[in-house]
């Protein structure tokens, strides 16, 4: 099933209400996407994604208790077939290789979210031909 046909159940994760606020009114607009949950660090993360069992995560990479990045790798072990997309405003070629090293699919810097969130999206879950 392509995106044309279903919605995709998704986790936003941010520590910073106002950035997760935004983030999810962004995604509300966009017809392909359930927000099925928030967390405001990687250790709420992983706890909503093994109960609400969403099919992608967008997470900031740097947060509280447990960073993006290590709670990718952990929800990686959990489910392999879960996508991960880690967005942040840190830059460097050597942070995005880190970012899919621990197992993300999709990395953005946070100025980027609006005009290349979808093209990601569509290249994690392609439409049926």
């Amino acid at each position: 099933m392509g995106l044309k046909s279903r919605r995709i159940r998704v986790l936003v994760a941010d520590d910073s209400r106002t950035a997760l606020r935004s983030f999810c009114r962004f995604l509300e607009v966009i017809e392909y996407f359930d927000i099925v949950g928030t967390a405001r660090d990687g250790v709420d993360m992983l706890a909503k994604v093994q109960r609400l069992r969403p099919e992608l995560v967008l997470t900031d990479l740097s947060m509280p208790r447990m960073s993006g990045l290590e709670a990718t790798a952990e929800l990686k072990k959990i489910d392999h077939n879960l996508r991960v997309i880690i967005f942040t405003e840190l830059w460097g070629l050597s942070l995005r290789e880190e970012c899919f090293r621990s197992g993300a699919d999709g990395f953005l810097e946070k100025g980027e979210i609006p005009e290349k969130l979808m093209p990601e999206v569509r290249r994690l879950f392609p439409t049926d031909s």
